[in-house]
């Protein structure tokens, strides 16, 4: 219940700081604030990173097939609030933090909410909480991530991305992938 709670106040938050820059555009010109109110969508490929993966009883390392499609909305030129979302192709178990309980995780679906700050052109921190969907439990989770993009023509861009994800009390993935992404 107390992890819920930290969820909440986490994302509530993330909206506040990232709504709260909305109100700074009512002073810049018509032209800059077309400029500045972009929505981005994104599709990624990847690998997740499994450090507490099980097989025949014991703890491995696995890596594990995964694909995103992330919508990003920009607020100003360096925040933007988005839905991230991706997909592990495989089933696979995992061991709890403490070692004591197994859970069978079949291709679960993660959704997160997250603020993102650009400080330079082509770098953005993002951070954010959703949950991982799967057929035996849902799980809550915290998602820290850096990405680096590279321009292209009309608005596409491709990007690398690396991201940390913590399932609270269960266990924790870190994702590295590429991805395309268009703006408009």
């Amino acid at each position: 219940m107390k992890n819920k709670r930290k969820v909440e106040l986490l994302i509530t938050s993330l909206l506040i700081l990232g709504f709260s820059h909305i109100s700074f555009c009512q002073d810049m010109v018509e032209e800059d604030i077309k400029a500045l109110l972009r929505h981005r969508v994104s599709l990624m490929m990847g690998h997740t990173h499994i450090p507490s993966g099980e097989s025949e009883g014991e703890k491995k390392f696995m890596a594990v097939p995964s694909w995103g499609l992330d919508y990003n909305f920009q607020i100003s030129r360096k925040w933007a609030v988005g839905i991230h979302s991706d997909i592990i192709t495989e089933s696979f178990t995992v061991i709890d933090f403490e070692g004591n309980e197994e859970f069978e995780r079949e291709r679960p679906l993660t959704m997160t909410l997250v603020g993102v700050f650009k400080p330079h052109e082509r770098w953005s921190f993002l951070a954010g909480a959703g949950y991982e969907f799967a057929a035996e439990e849902n799980l809550s989770l915290l998602r820290l991530g850096i990405e680096r993009g590279w321009e292209m023509q009309k608005d596409w861009e491709v990007f690398v991305t690396a991201q940390y994800d913590l399932r609270l009390s269960v266990y924790d993935t870190f994702m590295l992938g590429v991805g395309f992404s268009k703006g408009f």
